[in-house]
């Protein structure tokens, strides 16, 4: 992506890369990292002994976004998309909230908002860049194959009359190359020996370390986070400012109804799905995308949707593509190249396939692929339950609505072994499918639960928290229970 970034150029691509920093504890000190400290010894000193949260719950979540800015001319070298750049930090309750698609969709038109991101998120008219490229962490708030993910993208899409956005994360274990990890360091520096207030306004919590004033425990998490805010709006990246500010758990206002979606048939033209990689591009119909493209994306790749990467090497009869088990020693030339690519390059073993997956070179999912391209389309999916869910397109037209309708609900309702978690009205279902060695194969994802059946499988129980430390007086703490009454 950087690549196509810097051949666009800064005028017309909005580059982000995001990701949550990990939960900042308050009432114990926030970060575990020594560093040197200056204390004047008239001061008492007044650290807790043990390094627990008060209760459960209470730390803070940091959403990060880090705008990365273009060079102008780099003309299709990586090099030219670089580090630096403004960053946005959005910190949540971790006990009133949490961090979903939903709220990093919020934030994104939160920082469209801010001066301090024009050059990175606006053109020249005001308007949002006609290219945005989110780079993530993949978690499951914002994976690029994740419904709720896509449904986002489609909103912003559609909402700045995008010409295309591109969600796009790291495999497993490479999460450290995401652009946001390097404003981690910085950001984690000033917490060293910080101590954010849990009862700044009082004590919300009885002596079994429970809530007792909901709305005391919502303002002292309000003066935490306005804390901390205040100390990450000090820090500056390479010369560019960091703007933190604390969410209002009551402000949370954005639901799903009110998300621009679009029906399968949309879904069909518009977007294609990967395990890393999610696009969604503009299409050339007057008549569905009424508006004309405000960037040179479409002549920059005429295909629409970015091909597959496809790695070579050159041998004594000439220029062949890798062979597919062989990934670790894999060589992926330029993205342009692979425009350009002739089938007669592939190896026999990928004739299977009348429209190459994006996934073809992806080793992970390597055993997946025909079960996730649907065979009177050769359209291929990130997921079995987007799959089955654009079988709706295929569906007669001769069928009355109410018919549709009901098949619809019947098919892409999606059956579970497992339930593994819950947030909200989400699930984390645990899929069983036959691979093509006959074997079984587990997938995991987030799934709203009216799209899923339920019935008959054992309901999720949440593990209940257990207090670290519960509040009691000095006398009790200094109380030797053991001591003889002789």
């Amino acid at each position: 992506m950087d690549e196509l970034a810097s051949l666009l150029g800064p005028s017309e691509v909005c580059y982000i890369s995001q990701d949550d920093k990990a939960r900042v504890a308050i009432g114990i000190t926030a970060e575990n990292v020594q560093a040197p400290m200056l204390m004047h010894m008239q001061y008492r000193v007044k650290l807790s002994d043990h390094d627990w949260v008060v209760a459960a719950g209470h730390k803070l979540i940091p959403s990060v976004y880090a705008g990365i800015a273009v060079d102008r001319n780099g003309l299709g070298m990586p090099g030219a998309v670089g580090y630096s750049g403004p960053t946005y930090v959005a910190i949540r309750s971790g006990k009133h909230g949490s961090s979903t698609a939903l709220s990093h969709c919020m934030d994104f038109e939160r920082l469209l908002n801010l001066p301090e991101f024009n050059s990175i998120t606006k053109s020249s008219d005001e308007r949002v860049k006609p290219i945005v490229m989110f780079s993530v962490d993949g978690g499951p708030d914002e994976n690029p194959r994740y419904n709720k993910v896509i449904e986002v993208a489609i909103h912003h899409f559609v909402s700045h009359d995008l010409d295309a956005i591109f969600i796009f994360t790291n495999a497993p274990g490479r999460s450290a190359h995401n652009r946001a990890e390097r404003r981690m360091a910085p950001l984690s520096r000033p917490l060293s020996g910080l101590i954010l207030p849990h009862n700044y306004y009082g004590n919300p919590l009885d002596a079994a370390g429970k809530t007792i004033d909901v709305d005391l425990e919502k303002q002292n998490f309000e003066k935490a986070g306005t804390t901390l805010a205040e100390v990450w709006s000090e820090v500056v990246f390479d010369g560019y400012p960091c703007v933190a500010e604390y969410v209002d758990p009551n402000y949370y206002e954005f639901s799903q109804d009110r998300l621009n979606v679009k029906d399968q048939y949309w879904f069909s033209e518009h977007v294609r799905t990967s395990q890393y990689f999610t696009q969604i591009v503009k299409c050339k119909n007057l008549m569905c995308c009424i508006n004309e493209p405000r960037s040179s994306y479409l002549a920059v790749v005429p295909t629409r949707f970015i091909p597959p990467p496809i790695p070579l090497i050159q041998t004594d009869k000439g220029l062949k593509a890798s062979d597919r088990s062989g990934f670790e020693s894999h060589v992926f030339p330029s993205l342009f190249l692979s425009f350009h690519l002739s089938r007669d390059l592939l190896p026999n073993s990928t004739k299977e396939f009348l429209t190459l997956p994006y996934d073809l070179y992806t080793p992970s999912v390597e055993s997946q692929l025909l079960d996730r391209i649907f065979q009177k389309c050769s359209l291929y999916f990130a997921s079995k339950v987007m799959l089955k869910s654009h079988m709706i397109v295929h569906k007669k037209k001769t069928q009355s609505a109410s018919a549709v309708i009901e098949k619809e609900f019947i098919v892409t309702r999606t059956r579970p072994v497992r339930i593994a978690a819950m947030r909200q009205r989400e699930m984390m279902a645990i899929i069983v499918s036959d691979d093509n060695n006959g074997l079984e194969a587990e997938d995991a994802e987030w799934i709203d639960k009216d799209e899923l059946d339920i019935s008959g499988i054992p309901p999720f129980v949440e593990k209940p928290s257990i207090l670290s430390c519960p509040v009691v007086t000095l006398e009790d703490h200094f109380d030797n229970p053991w001591e003889n009454d002789e």
